[in-house]
């Protein structure tokens, strides 16, 4: 059986003794926060925290607590395959939908540049790993 939701109150509290549960509830500017598993993408490799919260039109506020409020970027990943063996083929396509999160102050220029350098790494690191599989697995 799950007791109630914890709030934890973090209006007055300096944000670095903030005491963040990803389980609770957290009451900042009169709203009640989630923290996010993943956030702010500046702030990916720092474990920075970025908290949302549900709008009474139903849409979702994403603030990082170092870069401030933050905007949704939806984007779509898309590979196709072709898989041969002997004379039988199957093509496919895997797909995931998501989207990433950016400080609401980068402008439009900065955003694809910042996009495009993640794009390249992303693209170098699977060139590097080489083929997804080999003849001696």
């Amino acid at each position: 059986m799950k007791g109630p939701t914890k709030i934890i109150e973090l209006d007055g509290v300096p944000v670095n003794k903030w005491k963040v549960d990803v389980n609770a509830l957290h009451l900042w500017k009169g709203k009640l926060w989630r923290k996010e598993p993943v956030g702010c993408v500046l702030c990916v490799e720092k474990n920075g925290i970025t908290l949302s919260h549900n709008e009474e039109d139903g849409t979702t506020s994403f603030h990082c607590m170092e870069h401030g409020p933050l905007v949704s970027v939806p984007y779509s990943v898309r590979k196709t395959y072709t898989i041969q063996i002997g004379d039988v083929v199957r093509q496919g396509e895997e797909s995931v939908d998501d989207a990433m999160l950016f400080p609401e102050e980068t402008t439009l220029p900065a955003r694809n540049a910042l996009i495009e350098k993640m794009l390249d790494e992303a693209q170098q690191e699977e060139k590097d790993a080489g083929p997804a599989f080999t003849d001696d697995e």
